[in-house]
């Protein structure tokens, strides 16, 4: 999981090295954050990484064949 949000060499280590299940709980956490009441600009950050999140599962979930 990555502690502060906010810190783009933290985010970007996490999104390199983590597995898909790790991947998957942080993107729950951050959908969590975005049904709560966050404030605009934690919003759309949340919802870029949730983004980015997608597109890092794209290359780590097995493909059905």
């Amino acid at each position: 999981m990555v502690a502060d949000l906010q810190d783009h060499t933290q985010v970007e280590r996490f999104l390199r090295n983590a597995s898909a299940d790790e991947l998957v709980a942080q993107r729950d956490r951050l959908q969590s954050l975005l049904d709560g009441s966050a404030s605009a600009d934690n919003a759309m950050h949340a919802e870029r990484l949730v983004a980015r999140i997608a597109y890092e599962l794209r290359f780590r979930m097995p493909l059905a064949v």
